[in-house]
């Protein structure tokens, strides 16, 4: 589903020490403090068990790549992300889910999303926006001097009781919302249509449209916008 704007990305990243390096490299695991031990009962019940549903991006761990904020790299680590809370654990050995010491920069990591296995870069050190500080990390969909961004986030809503559970409970709900980072200019920009990548870009959008032969990008089109933030940063 995301083949263009994946091949986009991994040619753009293959410089990147996390793309070219995640499956050849080994590493002592880095500094962490323990969450809790790994037993019988399952993550999402030690984290949220009230809520119905995953706090996770994935329920299964996935071995990956981090780098730390002071510019350290570990490669092969099992990862774990928890949407809800922004929080990124690793495991150490089979029984210990820790989160990490030193603040996290990036991660990427595999992971089997429906019938297709998907890889995605996580990144963080973007402008505050509403409820996101610093340390909110985000998904990569194309890198560069723009920075195309998605922000995955879990939402609480209220369900009210049913024959399986006579009385209201809450529940995950997964959200998401794109953003585009003018790295040159500093800027963090919501996008809430395409014009307001148009009007962030100017006109080299247009051009990089004509050029990819789509004059109609929709948002809801993660790929199409995805290629277009790839066309438009080769332009720049």
């Amino acid at each position: 589903m995301r083949k263009i704007y994946l091949l986009l990305l991994c040619s753009m990243l293959s410089v990147s020490p996390l793309f070219a390096q995640i499956n050849n490299q080994s590493s002592a695991l880095p500094l962490g403090t323990v969450s809790f031990v790994l037993e019988d009962r399952t993550i999402n019940d030690r984290l949220h068990p009230d809520i119905v549903g995953s706090a996770l991006l994935t329920d299964d761990w996935s071995q990956g790549a981090v780098t730390m904020i002071n510019g350290q790299h570990f490669y092969n680590v099992n990862l774990l992300f928890n949407i809800y809370d922004n929080i990124l654990y690793f495991r150490r050995g089979e029984k210990e889910m820790c989160e990490f010491t030193i603040p996290v920069r990036e991660f990427v990591f595999r992971y089997l999303k429906g019938n297709d296995s998907t890889r995605v870069l996580y990144r963080s050190g973007f402008p505050a926006t509403g409820k996101n500080t610093e340390n909110t990390f985000y998904e990569v969909l194309a890198d560069g001097k723009f920075i195309l961004l998605n922000f995955h986030y879990k939402n609480l809503v209220k369900v009210k009781g049913d024959y399986v559970r006579k009385d209201a409970y809450n529940k995950f709900e997964d959200r998401s919302q794109l953003y585009l980072y003018d790295a040159k200019q500093g800027k963090l920009i919501r996008l809430d249509a395409i014009e307001d990548l148009k009007t962030a870009v100017g006109a080299p959008a247009d051009a990089a449209a004509q050029a990819l032969g789509k004059t109609k990008i929709k948002l809801k089109n993660e790929d199409d916008v995805a290629a277009l933030v790839a066309a438009i940063n080769k332009q720049l």
